[in-house]
């Protein structure tokens, strides 16, 4: 028979298990998701295009049609984190998927530009939905010796999903059509749906035993705390966030490949390959990140992370030739794989523990104006003042930022000199 010590191990190493296959549930679920979404990457110019949307008017067509997915991905955050507050994570975790799989094939029926737009609202709306309730859970599963770690598992998720799908989608627009893209992206989002309502359990423990939709039933309604929002460790990580997404959505994804078409003369796969690598970059490091930043501490990872992207960056005004670009590339991808994924699991340090909701709702919120900001604002910029002005001006940013909360912000980890 086993005694009390081997008893209590047993358990522990049970909820363990359990634990770690939650994570691995909710990545995979992430993957499809990413994925799907990534498909229309290659095919939305062509598919606006024969939406009956001039030519003159196609890039602020598509501008308007990425920026539309971000503006309802910042404004569905905070509600995400209170519904999932009310009824418990299941009902997000699987209704997301389920509505982004019936806007994919609203996407997919669409016969004019405008209600393109609208459905991409939709799918904006339940990919924050998703992933905000995914932060929560794993924020409540975890703690400071392995909340980073799962945290960087569920950003690399993404990262995979993001980088695979484009070369799908591509291939299948070109062979199959534009509309069969979007139907491909209604099957993932379904299976996403399934694959966690069969197999994710429902991770707050004042839900426990509830269904989907009788959370409201047994939950009073409670006054929210919003002390978080004069936390001063908040505020500082809410813009070192915020600045990261500006540079990824602004200065990567916008100006970066300019940078290879106008300064030189690159093709459009030479471009993709620099993209692939800051892509491959991220995968690699952020698990290695997420680890070391549950041992060191998370500043540890997000300052150097933080110089190091910010090096990377203007590292490309500098381009002359492709191998430096690809080059360029590489740093950059290292400073996005070291610090890009901790402060999510910052966050989720200074929480309070019955408000993991509110507080990942409001940083996701604060962060993801980013991909709004970035492309606009860089997008401006280069236009009335070149590539040089944009990449200086958003790399200072970033840094200023990672400064402020590199000399004003707390550690939340505590280490052990034996263990430095």
């Amino acid at each position: 028979m086993l005694n009390a010590v081997d008893k209590v191990k047993l358990d522990t190493d049970k909820k363990s298990l359990r634990t770690n296959e939650i994570v691995f549930l909710l990545c995979i679920g992430e993957i499809f998701l990413m994925m799907g979404l990534s498909f229309i990457a290659p095919i939305l110019p062509k598919f606006i295009q024969s939406l009956g949307v001039e030519a003159s008017k196609l890039g602020i067509s598509v501008g308007l049609t990425i920026t539309a997915f971000g503006i309802a991905r910042v404004a569905m955050n905070i509600p995400s984190g209170k519904i999932t507050k009310r009824f418990g994570r299941r009902l997000l975790l699987v209704g997301a998927p389920a509505i982004v799989f019936i806007s994919a094939l609203g996407c997919g029926f669409t016969t004019a530009y405008w209600q393109l737009i609208v459905w991409r609202l939709l799918q904006g709306a339940a990919a924050a939905g998703y992933s905000v309730t995914a932060l929560i859970a794993l924020a409540e599963i975890s703690n400071t010796t392995n909340r980073g770690l799962y945290i960087s598992y569920f950003w690399t998720a993404a990262l995979l999903g993001a980088s695979i799908g484009p070369t799908f989608g591509g291939f299948m627009g070109e062979y199959f059509g534009y509309r069969f893209v979007f139907f491909c992206y209604a099957a993932l989002a379904l299976l996403s749906a399934i694959w966690v309502y069969l197999r994710v359990p429902e991770t707050s423990t004042r839900h426990q035993g509830v269904g989907l939709t009788r959370g409201a039933t047994v939950l009073a309604e409670t006054k929210k705390s919003t002390g978080y929002l004069f936390n001063y460790n908040f505020i500082l990580i809410s813009l070192v966030a915020l600045f990261t997404l500006v540079t990824i959505g602004g200065t990567q994804a916008t100006l970066i490949p300019l940078v290879g078409y106008e300064n030189l003369s690159l093709s459009e796969g030479q471009v993709g390959l620099g993209l692939t690598v800051i892509a491959i970059m991220q995968v690699l490091f952020s698990p290695i990140a997420g680890n070391l930043s549950d041992k060191l501490g998370r500043k540890k990872l997000i300052i150097p992370g933080g110089v190091i992207t910010v090096l990377g960056l203007i590292m490309f005004v500098y381009s002359s030739t492709y191998w430096f670009f690809l080059f360029c590339a590489l740093i950059l991808g290292l400073g996005r794989g070291i610090g890009a994924p901790i402060p999510t699991a910052y966050v989720s340090d200074i929480a309070l523990k019955d408000d993991y909701e509110g507080t990942l709702a409001t940083f996701r919120a604060i962060s993801d104006l980013g991909w709004v900001i970035g492309p606009l604002l860089c997008g401006y910029l280069k236009d009335i003042s070149g590539l040089i002005l944009p990449f200086y001006l958003t790399a200072g940013m970033l840094l200023m930022t990672v400064a402020l909360f590199g000399i004003f912000g707390k550690e939340t980890i505590k280490v052990k000199a034996a263990q430095v």
